[in-house]
């Protein structure tokens, strides 16, 4: 695509916050990059031989405006944290946030040992995690909430009720942590890099103070997926081996990741006007790793969606997670 193509295709409030943070300096090789499953417009470009990237959300999602507020303060702590690309501009109205290009691989394709991405993703983790408070936003179980009461007022099919009950208990178990530091709240590869040496966290929309240990967990779910890497994971995270309160978090943690994950690919149904209703065989979950690998977003959100809520209620009843619940 030309740079005159995209250019012609802008919407009014890109073109304006383009003028606002670089003034009349031309934007130069201008394309489309590859965004997520959130429907955010990303644009990629240069000035004066500097590298960019514009983020637009989607404005017609739910809460657009708080939602937007929230995701540029989260976002400028951490970019200056230095576990976010560098914050160049943000525009309160819209959300649209311009940040540098850094020179960065995807998450696994980078010249990294097993080690060093353990230990790389851990860092940044944790500085994250002690750095300033971010503000206060929708739990886990709230999203899941208004999520369910969205899909009632339109006439679908409900979120799975199985899915609801164990989301709610193992929030109440764990309900003294919810706010405790800054956290992402969705670190699925896709919202990684892998710089020179140093990982970065990208897409900061659901962001805001929350439970750590969740952050954890969802890297357990596609990014660190066996059990002894996010052990490792886990223990390079905390600097120390494990005590029973930390292990019993981290359990529940990855069951509550695979709920969340479950119900963030019911409502791509839904924005695809597939509605929720489940007709797709699960599978277990090395096959559907597998199958992300090689189809990315091109694997069918039904599949995703039907397999993660089996792999949900599997580990909740598992002996494991009982026992975490009745230890916190």
């Amino acid at each position: 695509m030309s740079a005159e193509v995209v250019v012609a295709a802008l919407p009014p409030e890109v073109a304006r916050v383009l003028r606002d943070a670089f003034g009349h300096s031309d934007a130069e090789d201008l394309c489309v990059l590859k965004g997520g499953r959130s429907g955010a417009m990303l644009l990629g470009f240069t000035v004066a031989g500097a590298r960019w990237v514009l983020r637009r959300p989607d404005p017609a999602r739910p809460d657009h405006e708080p939602r937007a507020i929230r995701e540029i303060a989260c976002a400028r702590i951490g970019s200056e944290r230095g576990v976010a690309p560098p914050l160049r501009h943000a525009d309160a109205a819209t959300g649209i946030m311009i940040v540098e290009r850094v020179e960065a691989a995807p998450f696994g394709r980078a010249a990294w040992t097993k080690e060093q991405r353990i230990s790389r993703v851990a860092e940044a983790l944790r500085r994250l995690h002690d750095g300033p408070p971010f503000p206060k936003g929708p739990s886990p179980m709230a999203l899941l909430r208004k999520l369910d009461d969205a899909l009632r007022a339109q006439g679908s099919d409900r979120l799975p009720e199985s899915l609801v009950r164990t989301m709610g208990e193992l929030s109440r178990s764990t309900a003294r942590f919810a706010e405790k530091a800054p956290c992402h709240n969705d670190l699925n590869p896709g919202n990684i890099l892998e710089g020179n040496d140093r990982a970065y966290f990208i897409d900061w929309e659901n962001a805001c103070a929350g439970d750590p240990f969740l952050d954890l967990g969802q890297l357990g779910v596609f990014a660190f997926p066996l059990p002894d890497d996010r052990g490792r994971l886990f223990e390079a995270y905390l600097g120390h081996p494990p005590g029973e309160e930390d292990r019993a978090r981290a359990v529940v943690a990855r069951v509550m990741a695979l709920g969340f994950y479950a119900a963030a690919f019911l409502q791509a149904m839904v924005i695809r006007g597939l509605g929720t209703r489940l007709t797709a065989a699960p599978l277990p979950m090395t096959e559907l790793l597998a199958l992300l690998a090689t189809q990315g977003e091109r694997a069918s959100a039904e599949v995703v969606a039907v397999s993660l809520l089996g792999e949900t209620g599997r580990a909740a009843h598992e002996k494991e997670c009982e026992e975490a619940v009745r230890r916190l």
